[in-house]
């Protein structure tokens, strides 16, 4: 009979190493493409093919719950591979939890502070949105109303 001793990896006490690495380097390249994707995706919606259109990008706000989505997937697989001993996926799933937690806080920062500086246009009903031949104002269209 052998003893181990406190803190020795007796059998059946990780994962298979192989499997291990497997399954953390695959999860970590699916998590990485989705998040290539998202934020593509939002980087697009600033493209546009007229030169005569000045474009800018949707709010990111919109593209964050998506990456949180990513996050959560990384944050059970965390979970998931700690239950299955498997430490190197415990230890790049957490990375990436904490990683994309990090990169939700400075894109909700950043909106926060960009929406500050450009605050959005409102109308007021009573605005004169045009006039058509020059004369008194009683000629002029008013949006609202």
């Amino acid at each position: 009979m052998t003893r181990h001793s406190l803190g020795s990896d007796g059998p059946g006490d990780h994962a298979d190493r192989g499997a291990d690495i497997g399954a953390g380097c695959g999860l970590l390249v699916l998590e990485l493409a989705l998040l290539v994707v998202i934020f593509g995706a939002w980087l697009l919606t600033g493209v546009s093919l007229d030169p005569a259109e000045q474009g800018g990008t949707a709010p990111l706000s919109g593209y964050l719950p998506w990456a949180g989505g990513v996050g959560l997937l990384a944050f059970v697989a965390t979970v998931i591979a700690a239950r299955a001993k498997a430490v190197i996926t415990v230890i790049g799933q957490g990375f990436m939890a904490v990683l994309v937690a990090v990169v939700i806080a400075g894109g909700m920062a950043a909106q926060r502070h960009e929406d500050r500086l450009d605050p959005p246009v409102t109308e007021r009903p009573d605005t004169v949105v045009g006039c058509r031949s020059g004369g008194d104002s009683r000629e002029c269209a008013r949006s609202g109303g």
